[in-house]
């Protein structure tokens, strides 16, 4: 039978990239002289080869232990590629078990006149940090670091936990060679599949295999045992999977992606049930329902509601007085917010207990936000937790505990939900740290029911800007400037400019506005967190006119007009995602010199997209020495399919141009 040409070309391909040795330590002269990856000439950074392999090692006192041998060689060619010279390893623990790591071996090659030299990490290269009672991360920085070295590490970890993490499959650099094998025994069964939102996806081959263990003593971890096997030979199977690629390109990023995680490449293992010797059977697939009951009865979740002696006395004094529930609620949520700081660690659980971070003033995510439902709660309203998984946690696709890593408290009032956040400062009733907008939340009540929440903000955000402007004689433009932020607009706002002093605030304002002198700087409502920002400024500009031959040519937006335009690529791969609908809206009025008239300038017009889903319109008029102009942005459908990305782009591109159009004035 004859091979296409072209499958024979695949098949020589694939079958070198695994003919280089690969053993630690076997670092080529090629691998260290090679400048730039030939198949992705952009990358700072190359994995040559990325090797892990998962099984479940037998001992008959402790029975099966997940076992993982990670090895990975990563070229690095430039200085921005020397954050990949960094490894953290997260590893899981609890009061009773705990994952170990084994057999770490690092070394970076360098080439130094020609030969190669290795330079070993260290014992004190190595540092743990403990993240909560929960997990702990192992992490190192490769030593020795240069442009054109070669790094590789290899390390082992024991787990007696069961369950497989997801297998990444793809970076934001390149793989030259990728080679997993994972095989797992008949007495743990999985659903297996590839991220659904990856466009990259590969094949997977599935083998079955057999397997013999010897049994020493009458221990067995609950799966067999001496008495009941005979000649204390144990014979069962496994199923395989194995995953050889090569040439797998970088999961490259784009402007106004969510989480770019979430559509990399990778391999997703669902734990659905385990069965022992004698076929007892324990189910792990189970319903969000399921999930949200053994949330709640974790003694680090649903308990922490139940404690309210520490608090009692504080909140009974800070409602007295108030009748309505919604004022109570807001005066516990400011409280809460002052009260207790967030020390940056998320979890759904709590870390220290919530009574001990109201004493100490410091906690976690679950720390600060079970304690502030349980005081809403102790009000007599009606609050619940809501699990969360925040943007960088990806969106939760089968029920698991391990989908949510967030909690906030969901208010339910018979008009609305109010969901409070009191992590943030400047979060607000319905208005969450852009971490934990990821598509929907769980509400989860006593009664053992739990419903979906969307989380996808309704309400459009306003930046609204009045500018007024004045020409001068010399061709410099005195003028005003009027601000109005409202909802994350005014957030961001508050968030980036709450330790400015008044020089930085001016400095700040100034930026990027050209030659530009601002005077007279007024901020108003930084401190009233559901209230809009309001700030004017007035500025004196030079040098924003050009003068050509006798006629002066001025971009109507001045120091507003856009720069750039982010949407250029031919083709989008994962959707846009702006999280919120916004409307932008400018009011300019420019008064033009005298001895000139306006010759041209930008024609009103109206471009649409989507039917009702974005709008832009550019209004001008021309009265007297004054031009006035209307321009407003709005866009009502903040998520935008790769299938609509050219409709889109083309809608922004005529919206970019239009605010880049010049009035061009001339003498009378």
């Amino acid at each position: 039978m004859r091979i296409p040409f072209s499958l024979l070309c695949l098949f020589l391909a694939f079958s070198s990239s695994f003919a280089q040795d690969y053993k630690f330590g076997k670092v080529s002269l090629k691998e260290l002289k090679e400048t730039v990856n030939p198949n992705d000439t952009d990358a700072n950074a190359s994995f040559l080869y990325v090797f892990q392999n998962t099984y479940y090692k037998f001992t008959t006192n402790d029975g099966f232990i997940k076992t993982t041998q990670v090895h990975k060689r990563i070229k690095i060619y430039n200085k921005e590629g020397f954050d990949w010279a960094t490894e953290e390893i997260s590893l899981r623990q609890n009061d009773a078990k705990k994952e170990n790591l084994s057999g770490l071996k690092a070394v970076t090659y360098t080439l130094e006149n020609g030969k190669i030299e290795e330079t070993k990490l260290k014992k004190e290269g190595i540092f743990e940090e403990h993240n909560n009672k929960y997990w702990t991360t192992e992490k190192f920085t490769m030593p020795n670091i240069k442009e054109g070295c070669v790094i590789e590490y290899k390390y082992e970890i024991e787990s007696p936990y069961m369950s497989i993490e997801d297998i990444d499959l793809q970076y934001s650099i390149p793989i030259k060679a990728l080679d997993i094998s994972v095989r797992i025994p008949e007495y743990f069964v999985f659903k297996k599949y590839v991220n659904p939102r990856a466009t990259f996806r590969p094949n997977l081959e599935e083998s079955v295999v057999e397997r013999t263990e010897f049994i020493t003593s009458n221990g067995s971890g609950g799966f067999a045992s001496a008495t009941n096997l005979n000649n204390r030979k144990w014979n069962f199977r496994e199923i395989q999977t194995d995953i050889k690629l090569s040439k797998i390109p970088a999961l490259k990023d784009e402007s106004f992606v969510s989480n770019l995680n979430t559509y990399k490449t990778k391999l997703i293992w669902e734990y659905t049930y385990s069965k022992n010797f004698d076929e007892k059977i324990t189910n792990y697939s189970t319903t969000w329902d399921d999930v949200t009951k053994t949330i709640y009865e974790n003694e680090d979740f649903g308990p922490q509601l139940n404690q309210t002696t520490y608090f009692e006395r504080d909140v009974d004094a800070l409602i007295a007085g108030s009748s309505d529930l919604k004022e109570k609620m807001n005066r516990i949520y400011a409280f809460v917010k002052t009260k207790v700081k967030w020390n940056d660690f998320y979890g759904y659980t709590t870390d220290n207990g919530v009574q001990k971070a109201y004493e100490e003033g410091t906690g976690n995510v679950g720390d600060i936000n079970l304690m502030l439902t349980a005081m809403l709660k102790h009000a007599r309203i009606k609050a619940n937790p809501m699990l969360i998984s925040t943007r960088r946690n990806d969106i939760p696709l089968y029920p698991s505990t391990s989908a949510f890593n967030y909690v906030v408290s969901a208010v339910e009032f018979p008009d609305e939900t109010i969901i409070l956040d009191a992590t943030d400062k400047f979060a607000a009733p319905n208005l969450l740290p852009i971490r934990a907008i990821n598509w929907k939340g769980r509400i989860m009540r006593i009664s053992g029911t739990s419903d979906w929440h969307d989380l996808t903000p309704t309400t459009s955000v306003k930046d609204i800007t009045s500018l007024n402007a004045k020409i001068n004689k010399d061709f410099s433009i005195d003028g005003k400037v009027r601000t109005q932020k409202t909802l994350f607009a005014a957030k961001t706002f508050r968030s980036t400019h709450e330790n400015y002093s008044p020089e930085e605030l001016l400095i700040a304002v100034e930026k990027g506005k050209g030659e530009i002198e601002v005077s007279n700087y007024n901020i108003n409502g930084m401190d009233q967190v559901e209230a809009p920002i309001r700030y004017e400024y007035d500025y004196h500009l030079r040098n924003a006119i050009e003068k050509i031959g006798d006629k002066l040519f001025l971009s109507p937006m001045l120091f507003f007009t856009p720069e750039d335009n982010p949407f250029k690529q031919d083709k989008r791969e994962y959707p846009i995602d702006f999280i919120y609908g916004v409307m932008d809206m400018y009011q300019i009025g420019v008064s033009i010199p005298e001895g000139y008239v306006v010759e041209s300038m930008p024609k009103s017009t109206v471009v649409k997209f989507n039917g009702t889903a974005g709008e832009f319109k550019f209004i001008s008029t021309n009265t007297a020495n004054r031009l006035q102009f209307l321009i407003t942005y709005s866009l009502n459908q903040p998520f935008i399919q790769p299938s609509d990305y050219n409709d889109f782009k083309q809608f922004y591109r005529l919206m970019i141009e239009k605010q880049m159009e010049k009035v061009v004035l001339k003498p009378i």
